[in-house]
């Protein structure tokens, strides 16, 4: 990968494509975006009902 982000949950760095998660937009319309591992990501989305 060109780009190098961390995981923004367990900071180690992607080896590969993982998940991005974007944030309800603040009064200005501005949202925060988190990089999220594949490891990671597997663990956030079993929290959500199938």
């Amino acid at each position: 990968m060109a780009i190098a982000p961390k995981c923004d949950r367990c900071g180690k760095e992607l080896t590969e494509f993982g998940a991005i998660l974007l944030s309800p937009p603040n009064n200005q319309s501005e949202v925060h975006k988190f990089h999220l591992c594949v490891h990671c990501y597997k663990e956030i989305i079993t929290e959500f009902p199938s």
